[in-house]
């Protein structure tokens, strides 16, 4: 058995709650979103943080959202810095490996893709500075669709943050050591993606739940987007109970690896 193993026994498989997107012009629809997990059980909620959403609305420029922020705060939730605007703002892709990953995986939403070290630093610092002077003492930094290029690693191993994630793991800043956190998520811009999301799910949220000493953390990772649809918010009602079923305790990505690293 692994050192990795040997920890994991000592503590309860963990879930989080991951809100991706949080912004003053998505709020309305994670709100929604949020209270109809509530139904089913009071979690704490991990709350990806975009500065200034597709370049809509600075976060400090809403009041009523700042609050609704503090009230999140006060209840046990953590903020999570999600990048500066959440898009990409890089030139057109080169190759069709850049293609898929910034133009089909992501809808030009892969702000971290591109960037050069230097570039990505800038807006990590600025994002992480804008945070702070907010009171706020984020973390984790996690780069919009999980997406981060060269550039923006070697920036990250360079910042301030305890921590990232990758859609399959958490990953400890700046050594690297990474935690096997597999992050269930929707996509639903169509019908055949929304029934793939259902199959794919359906068949990740089985294999998690069945391998907790290799699964120690599983993410529900929600979009505001899955507010909008019916089968989407069940699932999410229905997995959130089936891992407090299964004994999963409900805590943030910051506090479970925090527990880990602690011993």
């Amino acid at each position: 058995m692994s050192a990795f193993e040997q920890r994991s026994l000592q503590h309860s498989p963990a879930l989080s709650v991951v809100m991706h997107d949080v912004a003053p012009t998505t709020w309305a629809a994670c709100s929604r979103l949020l209270a109809a997990l509530e139904q089913v059980h009071s979690a704490p909620v991990s709350l990806l943080v975009v500065a200034d959403y597709h370049r809509l609305q600075r976060i400090e420029d809403n009041v009523d959202f700042l609050r609704a922020m503090e009230r999140r705060l006060a209840r046990g939730d953590e903020i999570i810095v999600h990048g500066l605007c959440h898009l990409d703002e890089s030139p057109a892709p080169a190759s069709l490996r850049e293609r898929f990953f910034r133009r089909m995986y992501t809808a030009s939403e892969g702000e971290f893709f591109s960037l050069s070290h230097e570039d990505a630093v800038e807006r990590m610092q600025q994002a992480r500075a804008r945070f702070k002077a907010l009171g706020w003492s984020p973390q984790g930094f996690v780069p919009p669709a999980w997406l981060m290029g060269q550039g923006a690693q070697s920036a990250l191993r360079d910042s301030a943050f305890d921590y990232s994630s990758s859609r399959r793991e958490l990953i400890v800043v700046p050594s690297g050591q990474r935690f096997n956190a597999p992050s269930l998520v929707w996509s639903v811009r169509a019908a055949w993606r929304r029934r793939l999301s259902a199959l794919w799910n359906t068949h990740l949220l089985k294999r998690v739940l069945r391998d907790p000493l290799h699964y120690p953390l599983l993410r529900l990772g929600l979009h505001p987007a899955d507010a909008a649809h019916a089968e989407c918010v069940s699932f999410w009602q229905d997995a959130l109970q089936q891992a407090v079923l299964a004994g999963r305790e409900p805590m943030t990505k910051g506090a479970w690896l925090a527990r880990q690293l602690g011993g």
